[in-house]
């Protein structure tokens, strides 16, 4: 079966226990108004031949979305009594009664937590993105921590700082190769999934061939080692910068992962991280220290 044949076939089953669902209303609520005749069966029948009439009724109203709306509400009450009559065998005042009910329970069923829904999700969905750019932030900030820890070792056993502090300009061509010699060379004793985020896959290994530029959710810096403190040193890939700029100008991102136009995430030189989001996205926040690209400064990608 083909994508079309399985949406149908979901679209056919959703409808199917909607049905079902708005039967049992309809037989509850002849059961409260004490309708003889009532019967699950008939309900059913009943709640088919309501979406049929009200279906082939909509259609000269496709381009009244108003009218449509009191159809399916009003119109929806007045057939689904006037089915019950002879097919529950009832009067119209009690069918109209049990209509009402069967409308009021599916409300309450179904529309209170819609409505519900329809506030909490997008609320939910920022809590989510939070906490995914906090998690994300740690990250960022332990690899900057392990990085200038672990240079810093090297420095004094070696007793020079010739080859330590932060990576120069030519000394890498992507984000990922520098990744790669923070592992490979024990600075950091993580698996390389410690470089994903959300909407990146994850590579859940310690070998350095399997850890590519997808697998990575980070930009570099590189040369920072006479740029002031506030420097970016780390930020996420959904920001593409071609070069540092001074300014308070806006930001804009792109709809990417990690975080798409949501936010990003921002190390900087002496350890500070942070996200920015909406209105904090300009290049003041992002470069605090308003250090702007030359020849010693260059932004690698994944």
């Amino acid at each position: 079966m083909n994508a079309s044949g399985f949406f149908w076939a979901g679209f056919a089953f959703v409808m199917f226990i909607w049905l079902c669902i708005t039967a049992g209303f309809l037989l509850l609520g002849a059961k409260i108004v004490d309708i003889p005749g009532r019967s699950y069966g008939r309900a059913l029948a009943i709640t088919v031949l309501n979406g049929i009439i009200l279906s082939a009724l909509s259609i000269p109203l496709k381009l009244a979305p108003v009218f449509s709306a009191l159809l399916g509400t009003v119109g929806g009450l007045l057939v689904t009594s006037l089915l019950m009559m002879p097919i529950f065998k009832s009067t119209y005042g009690r069918s109209l009664a049990a209509a009402a009910l069967a409308w009021g329970f599916t409300f309450v069923a179904v529309g209170v937590p819609a409505m519900f829904a329809a506030i909490l999700l997008p609320a939910i969905g920022k809590a989510t993105t939070t906490a995914a750019m906090v998690q994300t932030l740690s990250n960022g900030k332990f690899i900057y921590l392990s990085a200038f820890a672990g240079q810093m070792n090297e420095a004094v056993e070696t007793k020079s700082l010739e080859e330590t502090g932060f990576p120069k300009v030519g000394q890498y061509s992507t984000s990922t190769e520098y990744f790669k010699h923070l592992v490979e060379s024990g600075i950091m004793n993580v698996s390389y999934d410690f470089f994903a985020a959300p909407g990146i896959p994850a590579c859940k290994s310690i070998h350095a061939a399997d850890f590519k530029a997808e697998n990575n959710a980070w930009c570099v810096v590189l040369g920072l080692n006479d740029a002031p403190e506030g420097t970016p040193f780390l930020f996420t890939r959904n920001f593409h910068p071609e070069a540092l700029q001074a300014g308070d100008g806006p930001i804009e991102l792109t709809d990417e992962p990690p975080f798409g136009n949501k936010g990003v995430v921002v190390v900087l030189k002496g350890g500070a991280a942070f996200y920015l989001k909406k209105y904090q996205l300009t290049n003041s926040l992002f470069n605090p220290a308003q250090t702007p690209s030359g020849t010693n400064l260059v932004i690698l990608r994944p």
